[in-house]
């Protein structure tokens, strides 16, 4: 290995590394974590928020600009209203006043207009702390937990479609051998993303399945670039052995892989500390899918292609010969023979 800072290379032209050696122990980190990832969920449950719950949401004007969001959450905590989101707004300095957010969850089971009433208690003690004349209810909005569940409905349905898609797409792209390693790669990242976020306790919303999809599209565009160096290397080596085929492979696309994962990844990391609120949790969500997804396509999609390689070959199966289709791509700028004819004499 080398770093080259002037042209940014890391890695050599003629770098080869085996990735696959260590192809059994990978997959079996992939599965231990997708088990926990799994396990986390089951227990813990999803922490849906409001946006698939329903609840509250009123925004409020204060005057005194020395006014917090923490001061909200003091507030709400001892109102015991349940869990309590609170966004700033606006410029406090700017503006001369205090702007917030404060959305209140409905908890499963709970009354709609009970959420209602909570969220007034809650606006009626940061009245008495700050004073009548000092505060404003600027609006106050119930959000039915029945556009919740269609949310929810909708963000699932997005999901299946994508993985749909992918399996179509990858199928047509290339062959049977890489539609099941490309799907279950995202799936796994999803899943693994999905129990980190869990174990930390951050709300699930409509950003969080945003995120999830733009995931499924940061991982299987990594993937289909293995793949294709793959498929070139076929063609260009058709005898070579499957296994140092995508040794080969991974290792010429190592550059481009570790600058476009170091470059998202600095640009996430960003987000994550001065970004706050919705934000800050879509952030740490990409992060998180990053990182799973750049290993996943080294270490879960790529094997499972030799799995399926070897079943399908053990099968029957023989895929078409790649130097066959290499002689049968013609040169757009190759200029056609002259013939040259005499008279005879």
């Amino acid at each position: 290995m080398r770093l080259k800072f002037g042209n940014v290379e890391i890695f050599p032209p003629h770098y080869t590394f085996d990735f696959m050696k260590w192809r059994g122990v990978t997959i079996g980190i992939s599965l231990a974590m997708v088990i926990a990832s799994l396990l986390v969920v089951a227990v813990r449950g999803i922490n849906y928020s409001i946006d698939f719950l329903g609840g509250a949401e009123v925004q409020v004007s204060i005057t005194d600009t020395s006014f917090t969001r923490e001061k909200i959450l003091q507030f709400a905590e001892q109102a015991n209203v349940g869990k309590v989101e609170v966004t700033s707004i606006g410029d406090a300095a700017k503006d001369k006043v205090a702007s917030f957010v404060v959305r209140l969850q409905r908890e499963r089971g709970q009354d709609e207009k009970e959420i209602g009433g909570k969220a007034d208690e809650l606006y009626k003690k940061i009245e008495t702390s700050v004073g009548a004349d000092k505060i404003r209810m600027d609006s106050k909005t119930n959000i039915s937990g029945k556009i919740g569940k269609e949310e929810e409905r909708k963000g699932y349905f997005a999901l299946l479609l994508s993985f749909l898609g992918i399996l179509a797409y990858i199928a047509l792209r290339f062959d049977s051998r890489f539609s099941p390693g490309a799907v279950l790669c995202l799936v796994h990242d999803v899943i693994i993303a999905l129990g980190f976020m869990t174990a930390l306790g951050k709300p699930f919303t409509t950003s969080s399945i945003a995120a999830f999809l733009t995931i499924v599209g940061y991982s299987i565009n990594d993937t289909v670039i293995v793949y294709d160096r793959i498929r070139e290397t076929q063609e260009t080596s058709p005898k070579m052995p499957m296994i140092e085929v995508i040794n080969r492979s991974i290792s010429q696309t190592m550059n481009r892989t570790v600058l476009t994962s170091a470059t998202g990844l600095g640009a996430l990391i960003v987000l994550t500390f001065v970004g706050g609120g919705a934000i800050e949790d879509f952030a740490l969500t990409m992060f998180i899918g990053i990182l799973v997804g750049t290993y996943s396509s080294i270490y879960v999609a790529a094997p499972l292609t030799i799995v399926m390689d070897q079943y399908l070959k053990r099968m029957g199966w023989r895929p078409s010969d790649p130097a066959q289709k290499a002689k049968q791509k013609k040169d757009p700028n190759e200029i056609p023979p002259v013939v040259i004819r005499r008279r005879p004499s």
